[in-house]
């Protein structure tokens, strides 16, 4: 089972791989971005030990 980190950067990839090889490149650029974007705010990584999640879970996990 990949780590969290791992699942996001594959995620990632995949939105990146999906952007160049569009048939429609402006409008799936244009989505591709804003998923992106979308996955980068809705995460955050503790300051302590790195790991990275939701604000809520990371807030109360114990490091």
């Amino acid at each position: 089972m990949a780590s969290l980190t791992e699942a996001l950067e594959q995620g990632r990839m995949a939105l990146a791989q999906a952007e160049t090889r569009a048939e429609d490149p402006d409008a799936v650029r244009a989505h591709c971005r804003a998923a992106r974007a979308q996955l980068d705010d809705a995460l955050v990584e503790c300051p302590v030990c790195g790991r990275v999640g939701l604000p809520e879970r990371i807030v109360a996990h114990d490091c």
